[in-house]
């Protein structure tokens, strides 16, 4: 794991360096005691209600702008997407929001997708491949959800008036 997050950091193209200094300080700056796990100070400012999310978010959008502003491709910035929707959602549970983010690290991930798009020019083309599974995905989700919505609430009118 170490030996992955060093290699990452030496490839990262000259335009992102600084976005990786502060990656690396959020979410792999301290090594923990004989293990290859690494944390940074996301997990520990993410126990603080709303700024450590806060603070997350401006890293995050930070990345996505600049690589917006150096033309990166609509698929690289939907998997970043993806990412950041995964971080989120697990962030509204408490406290296990911050052990997740301990192990699921969205701005190395999305640093390693910008890496890989500039250095190899992976990730190239259209965003279509990456969206529509997820919308796909996500409208199956709502449509599940709503069914038993209405399931539910069948199930408490009849048990109110029965």
């Amino acid at each position: 794991m170490i030996s992955e997050e060093k290699e990452l950091y030496q490839k990262v193209p000259k335009d992102l360096r600084d976005i990786a200094k502060v990656v690396k300080l959020m979410e792999s700056s301290f090594r923990i005691p004989f293990t290859n796990r690494t944390f940074g100070l996301e997990p520990i400012i993410g126990l603080v209600p709303v700024i450590g999310d806060s603070i997350g978010f401006i890293v995050t959008s930070w990345i996505m702008v600049t690589l917006l502003r150096n033309g990166a491709s609509g698929k690289v910035i939907a998997k970043m997407f993806i990412n950041i929707f995964i971080d989120v959602a697990l962030a509204f549970m408490p406290v296990l929001g911050n052990v997740i983010d301990f192990f699921f690290k969205t701005n190395q991930r999305n640093l390693s997708l910008a890496v890989e798009h500039y250095q190899y020019g992976t990730n190239q083309g259209s965003a279509k491949s990456v969206i529509l599974p997820i919308i796909l995905g996500l409208s199956v989700m709502f449509i599940t959800m709503l069914v038993g919505t209405i399931f539910l609430v069948i199930y408490f009118i009849q048990l109110l008036f029965n």
